[in-house]
């Protein structure tokens, strides 16, 4: 891969950090919905302010662009949309440019517009993910939230180096530390925060710039980055009965999801200009390790995968040239056949919720 500039890789970083995808034990779940579509966040484009929501109808395979938008009056999602989380009838969408979480209803109207401070300074919001009846987000400046869905306050405190991915499994929280703020001094860690005193209590050693994180009972996944160098991009496992890490063994991982005891690895890399590769999904059993081979079937090719998603009834892929509209590859969770694409209206297309 050919030298980029600091400015020009810490932008590319903030446009490719993949909000970490999570799987808990039944008693940590959200109540379920009902699903008849899905909501597929655009990151957008650095410094445009043009990050937004579009909807997915599955009976009728048609997509509504600008959706977050049209609910609230025109009003624009903001810059660099990072994450959504549906918790119940509700909507937690993390927007990083913008320091904000909004939450919604189902139908995308404004109920809360949630932000943090450290000191005199507003936090920047990464990752969701849910657990223990809270909202937890991570925060680029160094902090972990907990969000109460009750009263949308926040608590925070502090982790490692520029959080990226966070998880929630039986009372603790983990959260990945890149330290990715500063090009080439890399973080190596995942805090583990006890959410009863809401305090760091101890660190694991991973691959330096970690990013999601994606949680099967008692295992951790996490996606790294490396350092665009000597040290490659990893798919790693977390075991937190034993404490220890290993590698799984996955070529130029660039992102994960959990969907059931199912972990989907999105591997392609990118070229010299930093441009995604075509890409290929993998499946691998996250409860017993145990690889499970490719995931599609029918020899759909993915060019430029950006994004991987998993919901209940479909696994998603965003492909993106960073300066026009995305492309989403919906396929069927399990024949691995495709059962849609279509243009995503919106720059970068990073999650998919249902």
């Amino acid at each position: 891969m050919k030298n980029l500039s600091i400015k020009t890789l810490r932008a590319a970083l903030v446009a490719l950090s993949c909000i970490l995808a999570f799987s808990c034990t039944k008693d940590d779940k959200e109540e379920p919905h009902a699903s008849t579509g899905a909501y597929i966040l655009n990151n957008g484009a650095w410094n445009a302010n043009n990050a937004g929501i579009s909807r997915y109808d599955f009976a009728t395979k048609t997509l509504t662009g600008d959706a977050f938008a049209t609910a609230n009056g025109g009003t624009a999602l903001g810059d660099l949309g990072q994450d959504i989380l549906a918790v119940g009838d509700e909507l937690y969408i993390a927007v990083n440019g913008s320091q904000t979480i909004f939450v919604t209803d189902r139908d995308l109207v404004l109920k809360k517009a949630v932000t943090a401070s450290a000191g005199d300074a507003k936090l920047s919001p990464r990752s969701l993910c849910y657990g223990g009846g809270k909202v937890y987000v991570t925060y680029y400046e160094g902090y972990l939230g907990e969000i109460d869905p009750k009263t949308y306050t926040v608590r925070t405190t502090a982790v490692g180096p520029n959080p990226e991915g966070v998880a929630y499994v039986g009372g603790k929280v983990y959260t990945s530390n890149s330290g990715g703020s500063l090009y080439g001094v890399y973080n190596n860690t995942v805090s583990v925060v006890d959410a009863a005193s809401f305090k760091e209590t101890s660190t694991y050693t991973v691959n330096v710039n970690p990013q999601a994180l994606a949680a099967c009972g008692q295992k951790l996944y996490l996606n790294s980055y490396g350092d665009y160098g000597a040290a490659a991009p990893k798919v790693q496992c977390i075991d937190i009965a034993t404490g220890t890490v290993a590698d799984l063994d996955y070529d130029s991982p660039s992102a994960i999801a959990v969907q059931g005891d199912v972990l989907y690895i999105l591997c392609g890399g990118y070229d010299a200009d930093w441009n995604p590769l075509p890409g290929t999904v993998y499946r691998y059993d996250a409860a017993k390790g145990a690889k499970l081979g490719t995931f599609v079937t029918d020899g759909t090719t993915l060019p430029q995968a950006y994004s991987l998603s998993a919901t209940e009834h479909y696994v998603w892929v965003g492909c993106s040239d960073y300066k026009n509209t995305g492309d989403v590859y919906a396929f069927d969770i399990k024949t691995g056949r495709l059962f849609d694409s279509f243009d995503s209206e919106g720059i970068n297309p990073l999650k998919v919720i249902e």
